[in-house]
This record gives structure tokens, C-alpha cells and sequence, in this order.
């Protein structure tokens, strides 16, 4: 499993936990569990590339810039990216990302406008040779 939707988390905002056996692979299930939040991926297409490059002092700091990035790009440029290639170097992560306008995806398609990601319960873990994450995005 690469991410589930918690329903009963928050009245106003929609959470999810997201999965992965490294890293790398735990940030593109959380990037992808924020798109499907925001519009049916299988409506996305793949036209747009866009390389992201952002940092934090941890894994934290990183994950939520990665993720902020994602709703500011969507809120500015109008896109939603799909497919997601992460490399983590320290405290800076590099991100290429393929995906399309809003206007191909359709409104019809779409359905939460993420305003932002939030502190609450945010959170990202090791274990056992396995990562998850917990991210609530206020909508």
C-alpha cells in the first residue's frame, strides 16, 4: 500500500498516512496521496516536467517543503504533477515531476483545492526497514 485517506482525523481538512521500504520512495507516496487529494490522477497527464529543489534541516522540514511547493506551484503555475522521481542529499531534496495543467485536467476532474499543509499530527518515521508518514492538508 503507498498511502490511505484518514477519515475521521479532522472535520475540515483531509489526512492520510503514506508508505514506503525507503525514503526516497515514502516522500513520492506522500506527494502522490497530496495530488490525489487535489484531482483523479488517472485525469492527469504527463506534458508538464518541472524539476523541484527544495530544503529543510531534517526529514520533517524536507518533507513539508516538498509538499508546500507542490500546493504553491498548483496555486500559481495551475499544475498537478502525477509521477515523481525524489533524490535526498543531506538536507536538500531534488524532485522531478511530470504532470499537466488544470485546464487539461479538467474541472470536472477535480476535487480539493489544498489551501496548505499543516503541523498537525506531521510526522515521518523509520522502522523495521520501513518509512511512513502523516500529513494533514487544511482544504
Amino acid at each position: 500500500m503507498q498511502f490511505e485517506f484518514l477519515p475521521d482525523v479532522a472535520i475540515s481538512d483531509i489526512a492520510f498516512r503514506a508508505y514506503g521500504k525507503t525514503r526516497e520512495e515514502v516522500f513520492v507516496n506522500c506527494c502522490r496521496a497530496l495530488t490525489s487529494m487535489m484531482a483523479s490522477p488517472e485525469k492527469i497527464g504527463t506534458t508538464q516536467k518541472r524539476k523541484i529543489s527544495v530544503e529543510g534541516k531534517d526529514d520533517k522540514g524536507l518533507l513539508y517543503s516538498i509538499l508546500e511547493e507542490l500546493v504553491y506551484i498548483k496555486d500559481v503555475d495551475g499544475l498537478l504533477f502525477k509521477k515523481f522521481k525524489i533524490k535526498i542529499n543531506g538536507g536538500k531534496l531534488s524532485a522531478e515531476c511530470a504532470g499537466d495543467t488544470l485546464g487539461n485536467i479538467g474541472r470536472e476532474n477535480l476535487l480539493n483545492d489544498v489551501k496548505a499543509i499543516t503541523m498537525h499530527m506531521f510526522e515521518i518515521k523509520s522502522g523495521k526497514g520501513k518509512w511512513s508518514a502523516t500529513v494533514v492538508a487544511d482544504i
